[in-house]
């Protein structure tokens, strides 16, 4: 990959290093390290961007819509001199044997949701995108990671501090949050008493490769992340 910002995010690392891809940039400044890349932007530039109505492009859907139908019906197909002749889909279906599948077992949205950290406040809440959320009085003070789909509105927030889950992230009731009774942040109950009164603690489901994959991972975000 070049070295654009989605290429060395924190994010893209993380995700490729669970799913045992390695991530290998081009050098700063040398068009020529990643010439398929390159020659491949001047083609679609070419002959699907310049010949383009762009007048006639009604949303951002129907531009990829366009985009998809040109690279599926086009560009795929059409003999390529680099190829020995061969049109790209010919290439690749020659290839495919070498082409090594992902374990069916894998949850890619879970693999794929963002994962950031945030110190929670004493009064047991943290920020994200300027909302204000509350979480278990347990994890008040604490470094807790924080699970989710950016794709997803509203956001649903899975907390975890020390490979636990503790649940979802709620936005903060501002009357309600100012008469809970605050208990000892020490207390390994108190945020379980907080949100089920039974005392129960929460069902944490068996284990699985895309669960072990996390624990496995060493890589995680700095102190604020990406929101």
């Amino acid at each position: 990959m070049d070295n654009g910002s989605a290429f060395v995010s924190g994010e893209t690392l993380r995700i490729l290093s669970i799913l045992g891809i390695p991530l290998i940039h081009s050098r700063v400044g040398v068009a020529s390290s990643r010439g398929k890349v390159e020659r491949h932007f001047r083609t679609v530039r070419d002959q699907f961007l310049r010949p383009l109505d762009k007048a006639s492009v009604r949303s951002l859907a129907d531009l990829n819509a366009r985009f998809h139908t040109w690279l599926e019906s086009e560009y795929h197909r059409s003999p390529h001199r680099g190829l020995g002749g061969q049109s790209p889909l010919e290439a690749w279906l020659e290839k495919a044997h070498h082409i090594i599948h992902l374990d069916p077992t894998v949850d890619l949205e879970e693999v794929f949701r963002h994962q950031i950290r945030r110190r929670v406040y004493g009064d047991c809440t943290f920020t994200l995108d300027g909302v204000l959320y509350e979480v278990p009085a347990a994890l008040k003070g604490k470094i807790v990671k924080v699970r989710f789909s950016p794709w997803q509105s509203p956001h649903k927030l899975e907390l975890v501090y020390e490979n636990r889950s503790y649940g979802e992230a709620r936005v903060v009731d501002t009357y309600a949050n100012t008469r809970v009774k605050r208990e000892r942040k020490d207390d390994p109950a108190a945020g379980l008493r907080e949100r089920d009164p039974s005392g129960r603690p929460p069902k944490h489901p068996a284990g699985s490769p895309t669960q072990a994959a996390f624990a496995a991972s060493k890589l995680d975000l700095p102190q604020g992340g990406t929101s």
